[in-house]
């Protein structure tokens, strides 16, 4: 042992005059041309330091610090497994129409009698509009639930009409890299919201969840396990707060980007040309606070989504005009009725979607339809989507201010038993801005006018909101 730290001390005092330069020495080619900031080569003899420099402790203590240094570097070595922690805080401002619900009760099938008279009288309650119309923040959350009777619900929001400030979620993810072929991705929103009776309301949210294996990367290829994102439409790629141009999500955001326990596979062949996604998963792809989610199953069948997709290289073609790729899509959905005991009957969802990502301008759009019979028994609600669908076009003005613009629309029936049936012929425009002060900190304010068509009532359901995200 006196051998070895002794040669430590040795090899201390070689490196002492090379700790001096900034850079690690080198050995310049014969031919190089001298400068004025160059170091000069350094001596491989060792110094033997004056007798006045050396340091007042013993030997014995220079030994015992270094072999606690050698320790410490040991201790402190960095972690082969790259781990990335990231995530935003969003903070909401808001300020509803009328109640703040995107709906109003028929009484007495006073509409309903004119707009689907074969459904008269039917239903216990009867209810005009949708219920998401009003959304404050890329959740989706309503300013209001409104009149809902007979049915338990949480309200998570509950304005009453009443403006407010919300934070509407706390986002924390982590990804873990393994080597190359693999890489984990955990992702939890942490939600505070109002108690009721002596509960607490604040909730988290297991946004994802999965591990990502790398089949392939010379025609990339990869196999996702666990809570994993949607394959149907596009705007799952922007649900989170972080990610969206404006505030809120489309009308049929609530078919398309919730997220699914279960695997999926995405490729890229042909040269990237052609983008192939698939999922076998527990439930569709709808979000939790909707009808038509169920996490864990109810039956034993399977629900299958695919996306089939066409991707121009528009930059590569046409690099003068364009500055990003193009792509045109065909979405499909099926499995078993999520919340249904058994696997009769098909829940279905099939559409088209479309989407150009460039450097200051994007463009993107779905049209959806599906539905199901709906089981009352199980407490399985029935949809006919007769049809929706919405567009999008965000552009950056400045290097700083962006600009947001969508239309929606939303033809839909949605029943359980002869309890209740919901109503929704809507239209909706949504315009907003946004401030990119830095990479970490972005303010966004949205004005959505709802509206309904054919010869629905007109609701006050407008809403103003923003949204202030702090990335990290």
């Amino acid at each position: 042992m006196r051998g070895s730290t002794a040669s430590i001390v040795l090899a201390c005092a070689l490196l002492t005059p090379l700790a001096a330069h900034a850079d690690p020495p080198a050995l310049p080619p014969e031919d190089a041309e001298e400068t004025e900031n160059e170091a000069p080569i350094p001596s491989l003899e060792p110094e033997v330091p004056e007798a006045d420099e050396l340091e007042p402790a013993s030997v014995d203590d220079r030994l015992t610090r270094i072999e606690a240094e050698l320790e410490q570097a040991e201790v402190s070595r960095p972690s082969p497994i790259p781990i990335t922690f990231h995530g935003y805080f969003d903070l909401g401002f808001y300020a509803p129409q009328g109640d703040g619900a995107g709906i109003i009760q028929d009484f007495g099938d006073r509409h309903l009698r004119r707009l689907r008279p074969n459904d008269a009288g039917k239903f216990a309650w009867v209810f005009l509009g949708d219920i998401l119309a009003t959304g404050v923040n890329s959740r989706g959350e309503a300013a209001d639930l409104g009149p809902d009777p007979g049915i338990d619900r949480f309200d998570s929001v509950n304005s009453r009409g009443a403006l407010g400030v919300i934070l509407n979620e706390a986002n924390f993810t982590l990804d873990v890299g393994l080597g190359t072929w693999a890489r984990g991705t955990v992702s939890v929103n942490v939600v505070p919201r109002t108690g009721v009776e002596f509960s607490i309301g604040d909730f988290i949210d297991l946004d994802l969840a999965q591990l990502e294996i790398i089949v392939s990367e010379a025609m990339p290829t990869s196999i996702f396990v666990g809570k994993v994102e949607p394959v149907i439409g596009v705007e799952y790629k922007r649900r989170r707060a972080d990610q969206r141009a404006g505030v809120t999500p489309s009308l049929i955001a609530r078919y398309t980007t919730g997220s699914q326990l279960g695997v999926k596979a995405r490729s890229k062949i042909f040269g990237g040309w052609v983008v192939i996604a698939a999922a076998v998963t527990n439930q569709s792809a709808t979000t939790e606070q909707f009808h038509f989610s169920e996490e864990i199953d109810s039956n034993d069948g399977k629900t299958g989504s695919g996306r089939l997709a066409l991707r121009i290289p528009l930059l590569e073609l046409f690099p003068d005009v364009f500055s990003g790729a193009l792509e045109l899509a065909g979405d499909v959905l099926v499995g078993p009725q999520d919340r249904a005991l058994d696997t009769e009957g098909l829940f279905h969802l099939e559409g088209f979607d479309f989407e150009y990502a460039g450097v200051d301008l994007s463009i993107s759009g779905q049209l959806l339809t599906g539905g199901f019979s709906g089981r009352a028994a199980d407490r399985a609600y029935g949809l006919d989507l007769v049809v929706a669908g919405y567009v999008e076009i965000s552009y950056m003005l400045t290097p700083i201010i962006g600009a947001t613009a969508r239309g929606d629309f939303r033809n839909a029936w949605v029943t359980l038993g002869l309890e209740r049936a919901y109503l929704t012929k809507s239209w909706r425009v949504t315009g907003g801005l946004r401030a990119v002060f830095t990479r970490n900190l972005t303010l966004k304010a949205e004005y959505l006018h709802n509206g309904e068509y054919t010869d629905m009532p007109d609701i006050e359901n407008d809403v103003f909101t923003s949204s202030l995200v702090v990335s990290y």
